[in-house]
């Protein structure tokens, strides 16, 4: 119940962190949305975050890929949460839910972003 608590407490502190009054959107893989002027589409997703109730080494991590159009200008963008020292500056991941890595679930993983603003 702890190791609960301490996760969501976590996601929590990661979705506010920083973003007070920023714009988010949450997508599905596949799945196109405006965000600012931005519009992006949420290609891929890695998830290996570690399993509720399971002993893992470490926590893991969860790394989307992201098609961005802004203007003319397409961009190919690698996110991943916790972030990582070489994430697009102003766009970020702050939050997923859904099944954990080896989860089986109907419910689809979904992941928000913010423009951090």
């Amino acid at each position: 119940m702890t190791r609960l608590l301490t996760r969501l407490l976590f996601v929590l502190s990661v979705a506010s962190a920083g973003t007070a009054g920023a714009a988010t959107v949450t997508l599905t893989p596949g799945q196109t949305a405006r965000l600012g002027d931005l519009t992006l589409t949420l290609l891929r997703v890695q998830d290996s975050r570690c399993p509720m109730n399971a002993r893992c080494v470490r926590a893991g991590e969860l790394k989307v890929s992201v098609l961005s159009v802004q203007g003319g200008r397409t961009r190919l963008l690698h996110l991943q949460l916790p972030a990582a020292s070489g994430d697009t500056p102003g766009l970020s991941i702050v939050g997923a839910s859904g099944p954990l890595a080896g989860q089986p679930t109907r419910d689809p993983l979904t992941v928000t972003l913010s423009d951090g603003r």
